[in-house]
């Protein structure tokens, strides 16, 4: 805590003034000092975290029993499992009502690399909240060769959320807030054609990017009853000592993705030389995480302490459109992603507050 240790010499320094020009009152006694201050961390840890993905319009054409469609999951993405280790601490100033998060460099020998996870910064209940995960693993083509196209790429790409985040101090949801998301992943491109026969848009021969970039910006709510718990707050504000431990995160939004250089030569050579209707796409996302567990939450004299050991289950699905609307001409292919994702594994959090 550098703000402790700072104020601590300014303390002494003071002191030894003092001592030099003669007794005089000090303008911070240290019980201000420690009532105007209190200190709180915490870190949840996800030792194995299993990854999986896959083609979300082909999964809802098996699921609904669609005949007509000749769509499949013709990408196999097999992901690695990781670890993730997030780190969070703030300094309150009471008066200021003002947390400032500390950042903390991790060495997560479970993945063998350096991750810099930043706490948050919070004014008056308002909370700037940054995590990093990993995406990892090989894709497999299993749909029909198209010239150039590789049937199988390796990724290893990071995966980052920023939220802004509002925690209320009454009943109900925990918090409210904005997202941003950032990530890179294999997919397919489902592409289709206008058939004048049909005279309708009708499906083209699919190809898939290896590393598409996805931009999203979204409205997210949540609850946690350990966080509820431990800050003495909510509906489940008196749940002290052992009890369950509930964490739900839902979140909607939009963004942008577009379509490479490379990706867009395999499609238009896999639909026989139709121009492609539009390299930008627009990404709608829905994305949920559940955590299921127990908690504890007690005072240690003077510490407190909230431990949880539970399961978490996260995912998403992004459908993505072309800005163009639906392709309307003969000499052009429409190509866009749709996908799911999803994450499951065992977590561990502690926090501490003096």
């Amino acid at each position: 805590m550098r703000l402790s240790a700072t104020l601590a010499l300014a303390v002494i320094a003071r002191l030894a003034m003092t001592a030099s020009i003669g007794a005089q009152p000090l303008p911070v006694s240290p019980a201000a000092v420690e009532s105007a201050i209190s200190t709180m961390g915490s870190f949840s840890i996800v030792p194995i975290d299993t990854w999986g993905s896959g083609d979300f319009l082909a999964l809802t054409d098996d699921w609904f029993g669609d005949s007509s469609s000749p769509r499949v999951n013709e990408l196999s993405v097999s992901m690695d499992q990781t670890a993730s280790t997030t780190y969070e601490g703030d300094l309150f100033f009471r008066k200021l009502r003002l947390k400032v998060g500390l950042n903390v460099d991790v060495d997560d020998n479970f993945i063998g690399k350096l991750n810099r996870f930043m706490g948050y910064v919070n004014y008056s209940g308002f909370t700037l909240r940054i995590q990093t995960s990993e995406l990892r693993g090989t894709a497999s083509w299993t749909g029909s060769a198209v010239s150039g196209m590789p049937t199988q790429s390796s990724f290893n790409n990071p995966f980052v959320s920023v939220d802004l985040l509002y925690y209320r101090q009454t009943g109900g949801l925990d918090y409210f807030g904005i997202g941003y998301t950032s990530y890179r992943l294999p997919v397919q491109l489902d592409c289709l054609v206008y058939d004048p026969d049909k005279k309708e848009v009708w499906y083209g021969i699919d190809a898939y990017q290896s590393d598409m970039a996805f931009h999203i910006y979204s409205a997210l709510l949540g609850l946690d009853t350990l966080y509820e718990a431990f800050m003495g707050s909510g509906t489940l504000a008196e749940m002290q000592g052992l009890g369950v431990w509930m964490a739900t995160q839902d979140r909607a939004g939009v963004g942008l993705a577009r379509i490479s250089d490379q990706a867009r030569g395999w499609v238009e050579t896999a639909n026989g030389g139709k121009t492609l209707w539009s390299a930008g796409q627009i990404a709608m996302l829905v994305d949920y995480n559940l955590i299921l567990g127990l908690q504890w939450v007690r005072n240690l004299g003077p510490v407190r302490l909230g431990l949880g050991l539970g399961f978490e289950l996260g995912g998403q699905m992004v459908l993505c459109i072309t800005p163009k609307g639906p392709v309307d001409d003969i000499g052009h292919v429409d190509a866009s992603p749709s996908f799911y994702l999803f994450h499951y594994g065992p977590i561990f959090k502690g926090t501490i507050s003096l």
